[in-house]
C-alpha cells in the first residue's frame, strides 16, 4: 500500500519537476536543513563572538583616542614648565603686587616704612571692612579689595615724595581721595594730609 502511495506521488509531482529525481530531491532537503541548522545555531554562536569583536574594537579606539589625549597633555605640560621656568624669577614681583591674602599689616608697614624716608609723621591709619573671600566660583570675581586711610603731616616736598613712593611701591594701590591742608598749629610750614586708598588681592593667581 506504501510503494502505490508513493508512485502515485512520483507520478502526481515528479513530471512537473522534471529535474528532481528523488535522490536530488533527498540532497536538496539535506543541504536546505544544514543552512538552516547553521544559520539557527550560527545566531548564537557567532552573535556574542562578534558583539565581543565589535566591543573590542571600541575599546581599542577610546585606549588610544586616551593615549592621544595624555600624549597632547604631557606635551603641554612640558611647555608650561619651560615657560614657568622662563618666569619663576619673576613671580615674587607679581605676587607683592596682587598678594592673595589682605596682608593689612604687611601693606601697614611698608606705609609707615614709606612715611620714614619720606620725613612725614603718620597720626591715623586706617583699614576699613575687608572684603570676604567666598567659595561661590559663580561669582566669578576677578580680584577683592579693601579700603583704608591715611593721616599724617609734613613739608610739602615732603608729603610729595610720600605720596609718589606709596603709589610707586610694588603692592598696588589705588589712590581714591588725597587732600592737602594747613596745620592747625603754626609753628612750621608743615602741612596736614589725608588719603584715602583702595588695595587690592585675589584668592588665587
Amino acid at each position: 500500500m506504501q510503494d502505490i502511495a508513493q508512485e502515485i506521488a512520483k507520478i502526481k509531482y515528479f513530471p512537473k519537476l522534471p529535474y528532481l529525481s528523488e535522490e536530488r530531491s533527498h540532497k536538496f532537503l539535506t543541504i536546505a536543513l544544514t543552512l538552516l541548522a547553521l544559520s539557527f545555531f550560527g545566531l548564537f554562536a557567532i552573535n556574542p563572538t562578534v558583539s565581543t569583536i565589535l566591543k573590542l574594537k571600541k575599546e581599542l579606539s577610546d585606549s588610544e583616542f586616551i593615549h592621544r589625549e595624555l600624549e597632547t597633555k604631557i606635551k603641554n605640560l612640558g611647555i608650561l614648565r619651560n615657560q614657568y621656568n622662563n618666569i619663576q624669577t619673576d613671580l615674587p614681583i607679581v605676587t607683592d603686587a596682587i598678594t592673595t591674602q589682605p596682608d593689612v599689616h604687611i601693606l601697614f608697614a611698608q606705609v609707615q616704612a614709606a612715611s620714614q624716608r619720606s620725613n612725614v609723621k603718620i597720626k591715623k591709619l586706617q583699614n576699613f571692612e575687608v572684603e570676604v573671600i567666598k567659595n561661590e566660583k559663580t561669582l566669578n570675581k576677578d580680584y577683592y579689595s579693601y579700603s583704608f586711610a591715611i593721616a599724617g603731616s609734613g613739608a610739602f616736598e615732603d608729603i610729595s615724595d610720600f605720596v609718589t613712593t606709596i603709589t610707586n611701591m610694588q603692592r598696588v594701590i589705588d589712590i581714591d581721595v588725597f587732600s592737602i591742608s594747613s596745620a592747625t598749629t603754626q609753628a612750621s610750614q608743615s602741612l596736614e594730609f589725608n588719603i584715602q586708598a583702595t588695595a587690592f588681592f585675589k584668592d588665587n593667581l
